[in-house]
């Protein structure tokens, strides 16, 4: 679990870079992608964070992350089960530069049922079709890739179309790319010194910063301050771990960055709502 640029992405249509899944992940550190991805709720609260603002969703409401758009999962009351579609915008051929670089202005599209059946619906548009695309990838019927490369042109052009958005002129987007870079920079650092003190002094150093200007940008890009990033990369790690290994608590704590157990139970409860043991009990039950 990566948390920072997610660079690989799991084909599974086929013939389209495309990627629908399920989950309920209670909590994923800050990261961005090279595509666009829809957020479709079907559990009753999720809480996003989208570069340095935090959404609130309800059961069929539907966020939509653009191109390296920072966002991450805040913990939730509850566990909440979503559609997830990710998709690239080489699908698109030339017709791509027509929905890259751009900023959306209101990416949150919530659930009115008040609505006017006769009223064109921008929630009912885009509800459809995502429900449609996962029925297609779930079901996999003689020529669902035809059927999904159409579904992914009506999403795209839906965007264009009905999401508010600007152009970014290419100043901007030097600036958000040089704001990503410095980011996976951060990231890279942690990575390599997860198992050493890391201090706010260094990491501010690495990335040629002052500690006060390091600690402004990272909040304004990512919408939490480094600690919470830092505790929220471990015990996400820590997380992966206890579902995928067997492990003693002990050596995952360690293996994810913690110097003492009582640390680790603590960041752990604090931010997944229950401590790693029980945390690993309810996975297996």
């Amino acid at each position: 679990m990566e948390a920072h640029h997610q660079k690989s992405i799991n084909i599974n249509t086929g013939h389209f870079p495309v990627n629908v899944f399920n989950t309920d992940v209670q909590v994923f550190p800050p990261h961005w992608h090279e595509r666009i991805e829809i957020v479709y709720v079907l559990g009753d609260e999720l809480k996003i964070g989208l570069n340095n603002c935090v959404y609130t969703l309800h059961k069929r409401d539907i966020l939509i992350v653009g191109m390296g758009e920072v966002h991450y999962f805040l913990m939730q009351p509850q566990k909440c089960d979503r559609i997830i579609v990710h998709f690239e915008l080489s699908l698109f051929g030339s017709l791509a530069n027509s929905i890259s670089g751009r900023r959306l202005l209101n990416p949150l599209i919530p659930f009115c049922p008040e609505n006017a059946p006769e009223v064109f619906s921008l929630h009912e548009y885009f509800e459809r079709i995502i429900l449609d695309i996962h029925l297609e990838i779930h079901r996999r019927e003689k020529g669902f890739e035809f059927f999904l490369g159409g579904r992914l042109y009506d999403l795209a052009a839906g965007i264009i179309r009905y999401i508010p958005n600007e152009k970014l002129c290419p100043a901007e987007m030097n600036k958000q790319m040089k704001k990503l870079q410095l980011l996976e920079q951060v990231a890279d650092y942690v990575d390599r010194n997860l198992y050493g003190e890391i201090t706010l002094e260094e990491v501010s150093k690495y990335v040629n910063f002052s500690m006060y200007h390091f600690t402004r940008f990272f909040k304004d890009t990512t919408g939490m301050t480094f600690w919470q990033y830092l505790n929220n990369y471990k015990v996400s790690k820590a997380a992966n771990y206890l579902i995928n290994t067997s492990d003693t608590i002990s050596e995952i704590a360690f293996n994810s960055g913690f110097n003492s157990i009582k640390t680790f139970n603590r960041v752990f409860k604090q931010i997944k709502g229950c401590s790693p043991s029980e945390f690993k009990k309810a996975i297996f039950e």
